[in-house]
């Protein structure tokens, strides 16, 4: 997403549809033709996701965006068009900025909240104030100063007037920047920019953001029913400015965790989109092949990786972080634990831009030519820190999310892998549900973390800004002052040779020089849907999947 511009045209996305097989594309049906095609009762039954929060200023993962992908609606909305991901105006329906691209106005388009009111500028300026308040946000706490905001920090703004954001009046927000930016225009998706009313805020006190009753939305949707690990139900919006474009009635999200059993109610039509995975991946694409149901195939710009905590004795040494980075074989976990996705031995997974280049095809992945010996590491470190030198003696805590035949056969790879390479003793922790593995990585409560990030929107300091020392997601309290240099320096400088050459010192740095975090793959997305379900949209900067354009047809 491009400096200048509004859109960008560089990832192929996915829109779900029966006659596509293969990357991405858009449904063969546009909304202009028979209307006969929505008489088909317009419910879908989708695996879901449990949300941690629906306070935008608060929630930094995957499920939680899911759910505020289909409520809320920001300036601007990711979509595809002609088999690409563009970005294009959404809660915006003009926006405009001054010579030297520091003062951004926006103009907001009439539209109403879920309550009836209207979404003023104001709710604009409130929303982007809570995000930057360390007394409300959390791990996004920095992501305005990542944007270049005028008077927003890593560690946020004391008073909300700091904040280089204002209502010039009901209908315009202003942003002004520190300086021009080679990629603000690309986070406006971001769903924690979104607008909020703080009527809303005020009065539902400490549940706002649990209670989705008493929530207002501006989104295609509603969130009308919400059992914690059970289901999320969402509801037409009818409210929302472009609902007439929105054809769904109902869906309900059925919240499960085990492959075997989502993979059987897909089988049986209980459920009409499912993720592929492990063993069921293949006889999958074999249905697909054969036409009986759609598959998508495509690739998610996130990386997946081990985090280690640098608060730990053992793992505050950069020598032992690389013995543990070095001493499990991706591959093998690839092929023997997951049977999808790609080995990364890199921060940036492909298809993530650096202005006009994509930044893996311009520079290597830096684990690729480290050769050094991780036994050899691991004694030396242990030695530097003082430790006892016999591995055996060495017990790591890892965190996993819920105990699944997946995140199962993961730790005990990984187990396996340490004891047999290292010597050392890996016990593993299984969380209840996700919201509480979201707070244990949160809190620090491990020594090695399964992790993984995807990017926020379509520019390399998306990932690169997670490690610096402030930075709310940097889990493992990871810290190099030359790193952080970097990143700052990459964050304002626009001449893109030189912006590279910062950013791939900066990853050789974190990933192969301090092993700050551990790369093990690149996901690949797998999705299928029963014939009947058209237009389903997987987004690729956002939640699991986005609701606005799907539709029931030929059940």
């Amino acid at each position: 997403m491009k400096s200048k511009k509004i859109i960008s045209a560089v990832i192929v996305a996915l829109v779900l549809s029966v006659a596509l097989v293969g990357c991405g594309g858009k449904s063969d049906d546009s909304a202009s033709t028979t209307k006969s095609k929505y008489d088909a009762d317009q419910t879908a039954n989708i695996l879901g996701y449990d949300y941690t929060s629906l306070d935008p200023a608060v929630v930094s993962d995957m499920e939680s965006f899911t759910t505020l992908t289909n409520v809320e609606e920001g300036l601007m909305r990711e979509v595809s068009k002609d088999g690409k991901t563009i970005t294009v105006l959404a809660g915006a329906d003009k926006m405009t900025t001054n010579a030297d691209h520091t003062v951004y106005t926006f103009h907001i388009r009439a539209s109403k909240w879920s309550d009836g009111k209207a979404v003023r500028a104001q709710d604009y300026v409130y929303g982007w104030q809570r995000l930057a308040n360390p007394k409300v946000s959390q791990d996004y706490l920095g992501f305005l100063n990542e944007m270049g905001v005028k008077g927003a920090t890593d560690t946020g703004v004391a008073k909300p007037s700091d904040l280089g954001v204002r209502a010039i009046d009901d209908n315009t927000f202003e942003v002004t920047l520190n300086a021009p930016s080679a990629y603000f225009e690309s986070t406006l998706n971001f769903k924690g920019l979104v607008p909020q009313r703080e009527d809303i805020v005020k009065k539902l006190g400490d549940q706002y953001g649990q209670d989705f009753k008493g929530m207002v939305y501006n989104g295609p949707f509603v969130v009308s029913d919400h059992t914690k690990s059970a289901k999320v139900v969402y509801t037409k919006n009818d409210k929302y400015w472009d609902a007439a474009n929105v054809k769904l009635k109902t869906v309900n999200a059925q919240i499960i965790d085990e492959p075997a059993t989502f993979n059987k109610m897909f089988s049986a039509q209980e459920l009409d989109m499912i993720r592929g995975t492990t063993e069921y991946l293949a006889p999958l694409q074999k249905q697909a092949k054969a036409g009986d149901i759609s598959y998508f195939k495509g690739y998610d710009p996130s990386v997946y990786y081990y985090i280690f905590n640098n608060k730990t004795k053992a793992l505050s040494n950069a020598k032992v972080r690389k013995a543990l980075s070095l001493a499990y074989d991706r591959q093998v976990q690839i092929n023997t634990v997951f049977k999808q996705h790609y080995v990364a031995k890199g921060l940036i997974p492909n298809k993530i831009m650096l202005g006009k280049t994509e930044y893996r095809t311009a520079v290597p992945e830096p684990l690729k030519t480290v050769k050094d010996d991780p036994k050899k590491l691991l004694s030396e470190g242990l030695k530097e820190l003082g430790l006892n030198s016999d591995p055996s003696k060495i017990t790591l805590k890892l965190l996993m999310a819920k105990a699944t035949s997946i995140t199962t056969a993961q730790a005990q790879f990984i187990q396996a892998q340490y004891k047999k390479n290292l010597g050392i003793n890996v016990s593993i922790t299984y969380s209840v549900d996700a919201p509480s593995y979201f707070k244990a990585r949160t809190n620090g409560e491990f020594d090695i973390c399964a992790g993984g990030w995807g990017a926020d929107y379509n520019d390399v300091i998306s990932f690169f800004n997670l490690f610096t020392t402030t930075n709310g997601n940097n889990n493992g309290k990871y810290s190099n002052a030359k790193y952080d240099a970097l990143i700052a320096e990459g964050k304002t400088e626009l001449d893109a040779t030189k912006r590279l050459a910062i950013f791939k010192e900066a990853e050789d740095i974190l990933v192969a020089k301090d092993a700050g975090v551990s790369p093990y793959y690149y996901k690949e997305i797998d999705s299928f849907t029963q014939n009947y379900l058209k237009g389903m949209y997987v987004p690729i900067f956002g939640g699991y999947y986005d609701l606005k354009t799907a539709y029931v047809s030929g059940k």
